[in-house]
C-alpha cells in the first residue's frame, strides 16, 4: 500500500488548466491511472477520446460542464462522469470559482500524458451521435447494504463498465471498515475529512485529498476519527 496525496503528483499539459497524474505506470501502477485537475473559471480539458480506456470524472468541488463537440452538459460538485472508450469528451469550468475535479483511467492511457491528446483541432462526435456518457450524484447511487456508514455503488459491470468500478462511501465518526484482498489494483480517495489507517501492525492519520493506492493482495483497516463524516471515493480494477 502507498499514502499519497492529489496535490503532489506530476504535472501534464491538457487545455489551460493545472492538471496532475498521481498514480500512473511510472510509479508502479499498472491497472488504474488517478489524475487531479484544477481549472480557473473558463479553462477546458481539452476534448479527446481514449482507443481502449473507460474513463471516470468526479467532480470534487463547484462543477462545470461536459463538453461533447457543441453540447454541454452541466455537472455539479459530488457528481461522477463516467465515459467509455472512443467517446469524444472534454470539460469546462463553467463557474466563477476554481473547480476541482479528479479522473480514473482504466486501463491506462499513457498517450494522455505524452501530450497526444492536447491537439488543436479535438475530435468531435459525429452528426447525429448518442452519447454513452453517464452522470451520477454519487450519493444518490444504489445503496449497499451491509456497510457501515452511507455506501453507494456509482459505476460497475452491471451499470454498463467494462475495467472499472466505483464506490461513494460516507463514514460517520466512528465507523470503520476492512479492506479485503482483492485480485486487482484499488484506490480510495478520502475527500473530506480525517481518518485512521492500519496495515501490518503501522498506523497513519491521514485527511483530505490523501489517498491510498493498493496492489492486488493488499489489505488494511480504516476508522473515521475525526469529529464529522469522512467521505471517500473507491475506484478498482475489474477482472
Amino acid at each position: 500500500m502507498q499514502i499519497l496525496n492529489l496535490e503532489k503528483g506530476m504535472f501534464f499539459q491538457m487545455g489551460k488548466g493545472q492538471n496532475w497524474r498521481v498514480i500512473h505506470p511510472d510509479m508502479g501502477a499498472k491497472q488504474i491511472t488517478l489524475n487531479h485537475g484544477l481549472h480557473a473559471p473558463g479553462q477546458e480539458f481539452t476534448q479527446h477520446t481514449h482507443d481502449e480506456t473507460e474513463d471516470l470524472i468526479v467532480s470534487l468541488e463547484f462543477g462545470g460542464a461536459m463538453r461533447q463537440g457543441h453540447i454541454y452538459t452541466p455537472f455539479k460538485a459530488v457528481d461522477a462522469l463516467f465515459v467509455p472508450a472512443n467517446e469524444v469528451h472534454g470539460t469546462k469550468n463553467t463557474t466563477d470559482r476554481t473547480a476541482r475535479v479528479m479522473s480514473f483511467q482504466l486501463p491506462p492511457d499513457m498517450a494522455l500524458y505524452r501530450g497526444e491528446r492536447d491537439v488543436k483541432e479535438p475530435p468531435k462526435p459525429k452528426e447525429g451521435h448518442a452519447s454513452g456518457i453517464q452522470i451520477i450524484t454519487m450519493d444518490q447511487a444504489g445503496p449497499v447494504f451491509g456497510k457501515p456508514g452511507d455506501w453507494r455503488n456509482v459505476i460497475s459491470r452491471e451499470k454498463g463498465a467494462k475495467h472499472l468500478a466505483m464506490d461513494y462511501i460516507q463514514l460517520y465518526p466512528g465507523d470503520e471498515f476492512d479492506h479485503t484482498s482483492l485480485e486487482t489494483e484499488s484506490v480510495y480517495v478520502l475527500t473530506i475529512g480525517k481518518a485512521q489507517v492500519t496495515d501490518k501492525g503501522q498506523t497513519w492519520e491521514i485527511k483530505s485529498h490523501d489517498v491510498l493506492f493498493l496492489s492486488p493482495h493488499d489489505t488494511f483497516h480504516l476508522k473515521n476519527n475525526g469529529a464529522g463524516p469522512a467521505k471517500i471515493v473507491n475506484c478498482w480494477a475489474l477482472v
